[in-house]
C-alpha cells in the first residue's frame, strides 16, 4: 500500500515534484513534522476481529494516506492534505487535517483549534480530546483493541495481540466484595469468583458468590453458568437465594448501606427470593470500556421464583435511630410465598459522545402462579397472572458553555392481570422526592422523573470540581384500588463532584414536607448521587 499525501501549505504551489519535496523538507526542518514514508506498505494481518478493525482494513486498502511513525506535532495554522495514519507514535494536533485520522497503538491529543475534516479512529493507546477541537466525521475510540505494529521488509504490519482470558478470577479485593448494610440483614459479607475454560468449546464460565449474613445466621448464594453459542450470543443457567429489591435504580448498593448506617436512610424495600432459570443474552459487537458508538444488549430469560417477606431488624443507626424505628415494619405487606413461573425480556441501548451520553431501556415480565405448589391459605389476590412493563431514559449533556444537564425517567405499569406485592415499587425520601416521607409512596404503578442543571464553580463539567446545582423531581404511585397521584420537589445546593459521583449539600421544598400531605416546607439534606442506569430491572445486573 503506497503512502501519499504531502502536507499542504496555503499560498504555495506544490503540484510539481521538486516543489513538493522542498515543502516537505522545509516543514520537517522547521516544525518537526515527519514526512511521508514513501514506498512503504501497511497491511492488517489476518481477518478483522471487530467493526473498527474492518474500518481500518478499508482505510488501508484505499492506499492513499500520509504515514506518521514517530511523535508528531501539527501546529496551529499547519495543514496536512488527505488522510493520516499514525502508528505507535504520539500526535499533538492543533492544526488542520483534510481527511480522516487513524491511530493504531498510539496516543492522540486534539488541542484547541484542531480540525479534522473526516473521521477519527483510535485503536488502542490513548485519546485526549478538547471541547474546542472540531471533528467533522465520526469519532471512534476503542482502547480495548489489542493491536500492535511490527516492521516488515516493505513497510509495517498491524496484528492483533489477544491476551488469553484467565482461567480463574476473584471478585473485588482477593474475592471480597464491598460489605452491604440494610435494615433487614444488617451487615453482610459477600465473596465471589469465576472459573473459565477459555480454550474449551463455547468458553464455559461458572460465576459464584456467597454472602454471609451474621444477623440471620445464614448464607445467601448466586450461581451462574454460561456458554458462548456465538461470538455475541451467550446461553446461561442460574440459581440464587438472595435478598432482592425493586429500588436498586435509586442508589448504588454501597451508598444505600452507608446512608442507612449513618442516618437510617434505606430507600429500598426488600424481600427474600429463591430463583432458578435459563437466560439468553445477545450483545452488540465487542464494546470497549468507553464506547462512542451505540451499544445494545437483549436478554431473554425464563425462571421460577419463590418469595417471602422480610422483617426489619434492630440494626445500628448512628443518627436518626428513632426515625428509623418509627418507620420499621414487620415485612413487605402482602408478599405471599407462592412460587411463580416468570418470562422476562429486557433491552438496553446506550451511546456516548464527546459531550455526554444517553441510554434507553425497556423491559417486560410475565408471571404465572404455580398453582400446584401454592402455599396453604394462599391469597388469590397475590396469586394471579400478571404482565409488568418498564421503561427508562437516562441522559447527560455538557453544553457548549461548560454546564451540565442530567435527566432520568422511569415508569412501571401493570399492563395486565394483578401485580403481586413483591413487584410493587417504592419512592420517597432523599434520593427521589426529598420532601416526601421515606418510602412513603408504594404501589403497582410508578412514574418518576428528574432533571438537574449544574454550573461548575471550580473545575469543569467532565472531570470534576465544585458545582452549583438545581434539580426538579416529580413522581407518583398508583394501585388498582387507589388513584394515581403526583408529587414534586425542587432542590438546590452545592456538590463536590468527581466524574459522575457527586456529594451534594442542599435544601429541598415541595409536596408533603414535614409529614403533612401537600404541606410545603423546606428541608436540608446531604446525598451522594451517581449517574443512573437505563438498564431495566428485567435484565440481570452486569457481572
Amino acid at each position: 500500500m503506497r503512502v501519499t499525501g504531502p502536507p499542504h501549505v496555503r499560498g504555495l504551489d506544490v503540484r510539481g515534484p521538486s516543489c513538493q519535496l522542498a515543502v516537505v523538507l522545509a516543514l520537517v526542518a522547521a516544525c518537526g513534522l515527519p514526512g511521508p514514508a514513501s514506498g512503504q506498505e501497511v497491511r492488517l494481518d489476518g481477518e478483522p476481529r471487530s467493526e473498527a478493525q474492518e474500518a481500518l482494513r478499508r482505510f488501508l486498502d484505499a492506499e492513499r494516506f500520509t504515514l506518521w511513525v514517530r511523535d508528531t506535532v501539527l501546529a496551529r495554522g499547519d495543514t496536512v492534505a488527505g488522510p493520516v495514519l499514525l502508528l505507535e507514535g504520539r500526535a499533538r494536533i492543533a492544526g488542520r487535517i483534510e481527511g480522516d485520522l487513524y491511530v493504531v497503538d498510539g496516543d492522540l491529543f486534539l488541542r484547541t483549534g484542531a480540525v479534522v475534516a473526516g473521521d477519527v479512529l483510535v485503536l488502542g493507546g490513548g485519546f485526549y480530546d478538547s471541547d474546542l477541537a472540531e471533528v467533522a466525521g465520526a469519532l471512534t475510540y476503542r482502547p480495548n483493541e489489542s493491536l500492535r505494529v511490527r516492521p516488515t521488509a516493505g513497510g509495517f504490519e498491524i496484528f492483533s495481540e489477544v491476551e488469553p482470558e484467565p482461567g480463574f478470577e476473584l471478585d473485588g479485593l482477593y474475592g471480597l466484595n464491598l460489605p452491604t448494610y440494610d435494615r433487614v440483614n444488617g451487615l453482610s459479607f459477600p465473596v465471589g469468583g469465576l472459573v473459565r475454560l477459555a480454550t474449551a468449546p463455547g468458553r464455559p464460565e461458572l460465576a459464584a458468590e456467597a454472602t454471609w449474613i451474621p444477623a440471620r445466621e445464614d448464607v445467601d448464594f448466586r450461581l451462574h453458568n454460561s456458554w458462548h453459542v456465538g461470538e455475541r450470543v451467550r446461553l446461561g443457567l442460574f440459581a440464587d437465594r438472595a435478598v432482592v429489591s425493586n429500588e436498586a435504580w435509586i442508589r448504588p448498593t454501597w451508598y444505600n448501606g452507608l446512608a442507612h448506617f449513618v442516618a437510617g436512610d434505606d430507600v429500598r424495600d426488600h424481600y427474600d427470593a429463591e430463583r432458578f432459570g435459563v437466560e439468553l443474552a445477545w450483545v452488540s459487537p465487542a464494546p470497549p470500556i468507553w464506547e462512542d458508538a451505540p451499544a445494545w444488549q437483549l436478554v431473554l430469560s425464563a425462571e421460577r421464583e419463590t418469595a417471602a417477606s422480610l422483617a426489619d431488624r434492630d440494626v445500628t443507626v448512628l443518627f436518626g435511630g428513632e426515625r428509623a424505628k418509627a418507620g420499621r415494619h414487620r415485612g413487605r405487606d402482602g408478599i405471599g410465598e407462592d412460587p411463580y413461573w416468570l418470562a422476562r425480556a429486557g433491552f438496553m441501548w446506550s451511546a456516548r459522545g464527546r459531550r455526554g451520553r444517553v441510554g434507553i431501556g425497556v423491559g417486560a415480565e410475565a408471571g404465572f402462579p404455580d398453582r400446584g405448589e401454592a402455599a396453604p391459605g394462599a391469597n388469590d389476590r397475590e396469586s394471579a397472572a400478571f404482565l409488568l412493563l418498564e421503561g427508562r431514559l437516562a441522559a447527560r449533556r455538557v453544553t457548549a458553555w461548560g454546564h451540565a444537564v442530567d435527566a432520568f425517567v422511569i415508569g412501571r405499569v401493570d399492563a395486565a392481570g394483578r401485580l403481586p406485592a413483591r413487584r410493587y415499587s417504592t419512592i420517597g425520601g432523599v434520593g427521589t422526592l426529598p420532601t416526601v416521607r421515606l418510602r412513603g409512596l408504594r404501589g403497582a404503578r410508578m412514574l418518576y422523573a428528574e432533571a438537574a442543571y449544574a454550573v461548575p464553580l471550580v473545575g469543569d463539567a467532565t472531570l470534576g470540581g465544585l458545582d452549583l446545582f438545581a434539580r426538579g423531581s416529580a413522581g407518583g404511585i398508583g394501585t388498582p384500588d387507589v388513584d394515581f397521584g403526583m408529587h414534586a420537589s425542587l432542590a438546590a445546593g452545592v456538590a463536590i463532584r468527581l466524574w459522575e459521583v457527586r456529594l451534594e449539600f442542599g435544601a429541598a421544598t415541595g409536596s408533603t414536607a414535614g409529614g403533612a400531605p401537600d404541606a410545603p416546607g423546606v428541608i436540608a439534606f446531604v446525598d451522594v448521587r451517581t449517574g443512573k442506569s437505563a438498564r431495566p430491572t428485567q435484565m440481570p445486573p452486569r457481572r
